[in-house]
């Protein structure tokens, strides 16, 4: 009777812990946002003004900067291309989603109207860190190497990668 009372535990705890193990396995898969382009934010971010004064930035512009021998360099496209769409586009240029996140996932005006639900759906507000990713001693070119020496993310950030968007019609809001 001993041993079957202990059978029957084990047996239990060897359910439960297959349980958490992969329910722990689940846990930690990373959430993978995929890109939608200077394109897909433009829809809600032409009133504002927010991606007309981005399109006139170096960010905007800098695969354009780029050799055609430079542009087929692997090294040199985390720091001048975006990333790749889901239909396998390369996003050229220092797009939105560079800084913002890949937005696919809080693209829509239900999310963006909550902060919260937008930065939980991957919406990434920069900070220095997310500057100094590309404008660092040990990036490809000289361009982004001279930019980190003096880099100032205060001073970056009031001369901005883009204009802030207008308060009434911020679709982001607090």
């Amino acid at each position: 009777m001993h041993l079957r009372y202990v059978s029957i535990v084990m047996g239990v705890i060897f359910v439960v812990s297959l349980f958490a193990v992969a329910g722990a396995q689940e846990a930690k898969k990373e959430v993978t946002h995929k890109y939608v382009g200077a394109a897909g934010c433009k829809m809600c971010h032409t009133k504002d003004g927010v991606y007309e004064s981005w399109s006139k930035t170096v960010h905007a512009t800098a695969w354009t900067k780029l050799s055609a021998d430079d542009q087929k360099k692997e090294e040199l496209k985390p720091f001048y291309a975006t990333g790749v769409s889901d239909k396998g586009e390369l996003l050229t240029g220092i797009q939105c989603e560079a800084c913002h996140g890949p937005g696919s996932d809080y693209k829509s005006m239900a999310i963006m109207k909550d902060k919260e639900k937008a930065v939980a759906a991957g919406l990434i507000i920069p900070d220095a860190k997310t500057c100094l990713k590309c404008h660092n001693e040990k990036a490809p070119t000289a361009a982004l190497v001279a930019s980190a020496k003096d880099f100032n993310f205060e001073k970056m950030k009031a001369a901005g990668a883009h204009a802030p968007a207008k308060k009434a019609e911020v679709p982001v809001q607090k």
